[in-house]
């Protein structure tokens, strides 16, 4: 008599084909959106950095099976009376000149609005941002030289990350490529363009900066001057600010406001719903490489609040953060009054 497991007639173990592992696992993370969407009010933020069009066209077929995308002069409404929908506000940071080749006009053939975050001085000067210099190096090398971690770079104030940054491209005589869309910015004049084509233009710092790390008046200023350069280059006034790499206090936040802006956005990967701050709104983080399965499961799982971590580096420190909390309760910013058009006039 033969027993299961005897090597001369073993029982066959049923092996699932990948195809079918696969579909298993799309159908478990729509799922898990699908309750997501039903449990949660309000809806999502989206930070985005870099996409071809292609890439744009998948990131908007997956979020628009879930959600409706709104402007961010809706957001305010939108939070205080839900809709039959949950909403999807699209936003994209730096300011690189692919934003303006690939991005942008994918967006306007869809429809579909979102905000440009732009870090001024790399629009006036074209010096790739310091974390394109790193990674050039890298690249050139073949590997991370000690002490260009980027995470060891980012405990730096931008002066010392700078100038570490400038002498190792000097050592290794390497010279990122400008030409590159996903490295080198959009022009003011491509700004002002999409501004007048109904997109959202917001200040993302000077230099990109991290703002935790410099002193309180380098801080300071480099919201405050980015938020003016903004405004002078569209001549209408600019009222969102979204914080390099994330990296914000409640101090910060408070001069954000004083220096005119409605709305500042962090990377807290959460959703956002009535009980968000204005001043601190979460975003999630998506990246260009991202499938429908990986977009839709990172959503799902973002609903759970603080089981992401933030890509800041603060981990899940910002769970222990009251929604809607701080020194800024009562002041009215979370009010639909409160919220005024982007092209307002300065």
């Amino acid at each position: 008599m033969l027993v299961a497991g005897n090597p001369v007639n073993p029982t066959p173990i049923l092996q699932p084909y990948p195809w079918a592992s696969l579909l298993m696992l799309e159908l478990a993370t729509s799922f898990s959106l699908a309750i997501a969407r039903q449990a949660k009010r309000g809806g999502v933020i989206i930070n985005e950095h870099t996409l071809t069009a292609e890439q744009t066209r998948r990131h908007v077929e997956v979020l628009g099976r879930w959600f409706d995308f709104i402007h961010l002069d809706e957001l305010p409404r939108r939070l205080a009376r839900q809709g039959r929908r949950p909403f999807c506000l699209l936003t994209f940071d730096d300011g690189k000149r692919s934003n303006v080749t690939e991005t942008a006009p994918e967006l306007e053939r869809l429809g579909v609005p979102a905000v440009f975050y732009l870090t001024t001085e790399f629009l006036t000067n074209g010096r790739p941002l310091w974390f394109d210099r790193r990674k050039a190096v890298v690249r050139a090398l073949g590997h991370c030289p000690a002490g260009l971690e980027s995470e060891t770079l980012k405990q730096l104030p931008f002066a010392v990350l700078n100038e570490r940054l400038d002498r190792a491209c000097a050592q290794f005589g390497v010279n990122p490529e400008r030409e590159l869309e996903d490295v080198r910015p959009m022009s003011w004049e491509d700004a002002r363009s999409l501004s007048r084509r109904g997109f959202g233009i917001g200040a993302h710092g000077l230099t990109h900066a991290i703002l935790t790390r410099e002193s309180r008046e380098d801080a300071c200023a480099e919201i405050e001057l980015s938020l003016s350069k903004v405004s002078s280059e569209l001549a209408a006034r600019c009222y969102t600010f979204a914080f390099p790499n994330g990296n914000y206090s409640a101090e910060l936040a408070q001069h954000a406001l004083r220096c005119g802006a409605r709305t500042a956005m962090t990377t807290e990967p959460m959703w956002t719903d009535q009980q968000s701050a204005l001043w601190r709104l979460p975003r999630i983080q998506l990246f260009g490489e991202f499938d429908r399965t990986r977009i839709e499961l990172k959503i799902a799982v973002a609903a759970l609040r603080g089981l992401l971590p933030n890509p800041d580096g603060t981990g899940r420190a910002y769970r222990s953060i009251p929604q809607g909390s701080g020194i800024l309760r009562g002041s009215g910013i979370n009010s639909p009054e409160h919220m005024v058009s982007f092209n307002s006039p300065p």
